[in-house]
């Protein structure tokens, strides 16, 4: 595994220090995350503690996809690097992957890597390896373009229903795709005006459009399950449903498609004739096919998260490899290390419990510094008892407390309501607590 190196900026947008991760080699056999992260523009950027925005941290970088015997090295044309200097760079990042490699991996290719003095070329290489022609690409360019001039035509019905009129070949899968990426990252950036805006335009384009109804019939499919339904119902609505419908309440229900309940979809096949059965055996084929897309995608997202979770189990200075990892640790990580600890308690090893006990620690501790701070005042006065406590760490952060913080406070507290991540009873007593908090904060002057 190739780690980052943490890099000190100041935020470009309110000058906050503090520290980004940066890649300087993607090797996708042994970190297959980072690849979509180099092609959606998220690797070697962070948001700001502070003021929530995301900087971006430009480098050298060496790209690796066996896959393919493709090696290529990206050094910035802007970064003004003489030529030796770029060539000495090139050295070193070859130098340190195939000494990372185990021998019989080695390949002459990677003695003469491709080198890319803009980064756009680069990730169009790495489509192009991917089968995407420029032609898809060209088309991809447009649809981000046709999105943009939509999101600025919907209080215009003329204009947006002549530019649905005119684009109906662009309104696709991935233009929907575009607009369910745009949404989480712009509400990871707290841009919830953004937000709303893209999800009305989403809403907008379903009935009008080819995917955009298909979308909608696959959402009333699932909406007609209801939250807790029955396997019988989940059945009979699998029978009467055509192939997209299916597809849908295979992805809503997998919980429920286990081993017997294909046995029992494979009786109700055997049960049947003629076109009725060519029919259920394609719903079946169906869902295995979705079953078997999830199951490997979650093994690759447990293969990193493992790997992951083992450097920092063996990290001789567990802080430095924490900052270093941070883009890689999620909840996944902290999966495999619950359930690393839960082996070793059955093993009975003592060290490694509670070694991965600090490691876990240590992620909580890092979890509250690197987050912004009006946010990590809230989970604080979550843990905190009313009304003392509460008022107390009000007062300390009065600095805090102004209208952008009660906003957050309150979308907080819409989040909990909405949220079923809670037993009915813990989450009224939390929504009581958080609206005396929410109170307090709103008499602090």
């Amino acid at each position: 595994m190739f780690r980052p190196q943490l890099v000190s900026v100041n935020c470009a947008h309110c000058g906050f220090p503090f520290q980004i991760p940066v890649f300087s080699i993607i090797d996708v056999k042994q970190n297959p995350e980072l690849k979509p992260a180099l092609l959606s523009g998220e690797l070697n950027a962070a948001q700001c503690p502070s003021c929530g925005r995301v900087n971006y941290i430009g480098g050298p970088l060496l790209y690796h996809d066996p896959d393919h015997d493709f090696l290529a090295v990206y050094v910035p044309l802007e970064a003004n690097i003489p030529d030796s200097e770029r060539q000495k760079i090139i050295g070193e990042l070859t130098n340190a992957l195939m000494n990372a490699l185990p021998a019989e991996e080695r390949r002459g290719y990677m003695l003469t890597p491709g080198q890319f003095f803009d980064l756009e070329t680069l990730i169009r290489k790495i489509l192009e390896l991917d089968g995407v022609t420029s032609e898809m690409l060209a088309a991809s360019s447009r649809k981000i373009e046709l999105l943009e001039r939509m999101l600025n035509l919907q209080n215009d019905e003329m204009a947006f229903n002549m530019a649905v009129a005119e684009n109906k070949e662009l309104l696709d899968r991935e233009f929907f795709m575009l607009i369910a990426d745009a949404i989480e990252r712009y509400r990871a950036l707290g841009q919830e005006d953004r937000v709303k805006a893209l999800e009305a335009l989403r809403e907008r384009l379903m009935p009008v459009t080819e995917f955009g109804q298909r979308l909608l019939k696959q959402r009333r499919a699932v909406e007609a399950l209801g939250r807790n339904p029955s396997r019988q119902q989940v059945m009979d609505a699998l029978i009467v449903g055509d192939l997209e419908e299916v597809e849908a309440i295979a992805v809503a229900a997998m919980p429920i498609l286990d081993y017997n309940f294909f046995q029992k979809f494979t009786e109700r096949i055997e049960s049947a004739e003629g076109d009725e059965r060519e029919a259920l055996e394609a719903k079946r084929d169906l869902m295995l096919h979705v079953l078997e897309t999830f199951r490997k995608l979650d093994e690759q997202a447990f293969a990193a998260a493992s790997r992951v979770a083992n450097e920092l189990v063996k990290a001789e200075d567990l802080d430095k490899t924490i900052r270093e990892l941070a883009p890689m640790i999620d909840e996944r990580v902290l999966d495999v290390l619950l359930r690393d600890m839960k082996v070793a308690q059955a093993e009975g090893a003592p060290e490694l419990v509670a070694r991965i006990q600090q490691v876990m620690n240590a992620l909580q501790q890092a979890a509250g510094d690197s987050m912004p701070p009006a946010l990590n005042l809230i989970f604080k006065l979550v843990e905190a008892d009313y009304p003392q406590e509460t008022r107390a760490l009000l007062e300390e952060n009065k600095e805090l407390i102004n209208d952008e913080f009660r906003a957050l406070l309150d979308a907080f507290i819409q989040d909990v309501g909405k949220s079923d991540s809670y037993e009915p009873r813990t989450r009224e007593q939390l929504l009581h607590h958080l609206r005396n908090v929410s109170t307090q904060a709103k008499l602090l002057a």
